[in-house]
């Protein structure tokens, strides 16, 4: 009894931290020789049966992401700012991984053309979790303009497949406070509007931030 006490005594002592400070204490405490990423860990009052209850979208952090991400693009025309371009003749080596996601590119972007023979590399691409798909803009036929937003620091964001969860990412700890306050403000926004019409208002059970070998830090929802 006296242990549930102290625990349940503990839960209640649970610090809430406003945004700016939430950030600043991850920023004390980190404790890495590199530049982690700063992460963000929102859980979901939803019903994971019903998948009208499901989230997917994609948004542009206005400060980026600090990854530098290679893009492949599958297209009928010569794409600026692409890492590698790809034709018809490169699915084979995608199917044998000649060409290997995650090693030659991180993100895929493919017109819409080109997706029934792409199926054939499914079995390598989807499981790198970078086969090309509508619902996070990388199936379109403006290929250049998602390659731009992609380098300027498109995030997608969707619900974990098994739990009522969304894990992203606002930019480097290294970033300016104020610039990953504006990056999370923009993710939240975005967020908030990609609510489904189903859920209950308090649908936001809590958001952390975290990153690696630091403390998490819960945000004071009523702050946001």
């Amino acid at each position: 009894m006296k242990n549930a006490a102290k625990l349940s005594k503990r839960i209640k002592e649970v610090k809430l931290y406003k945004l700016e400070e939430a950030i600043e204490y991850i920023k004390k405490y980190s404790k890495t020789k590199f530049d982690p990423t700063l992460e963000v860990h929102i859980n979901l009052n939803f019903d994971k049966k019903k998948q009208e209850q499901n989230i997917r979208f994609t948004t542009v952090l206005p400060h980026g992401t600090g990854k530098n991400k290679k893009v492949a693009v599958l297209a009928s025309k010569k794409i600026q700012n692409a890492d590698l371009e790809l034709s018809e003749s490169d699915i084979e080596k995608l199917e044998k991984s000649i060409l290997k996601p995650k090693t030659d590119f991180d993100v895929l972007i493919s017109e819409p053309r080109f997706m029934t023979k792409l199926a054939k590399a499914a079995k390598v691409l989807g499981p790198a979790g970078v086969m090309p798909n509508p619902k996070n803009g990388t199936v379109t036929e403006e290929v250049e303009k998602a390659v731009e937003q992609v380098k300027k620091g498109r995030v997608e964001v969707k619900t974990e497949p098994n739990a009522s969860l969304i894990h992203t990412i606002i930019g480097k700890l290294s970033f300016d406070t104020p610039n990953l306050c504006e990056n999370f403000t923009e993710l939240y926004s975005a967020i908030k509007h990609n609510k489904p019409q189903k859920s209950s208002n308090d649908w936001i059970k809590s958001i952390y931030l975290s990153a690696t070998m630091s403390p998490s830090a819960q945000l004071d929802l009523n702050s946001l």
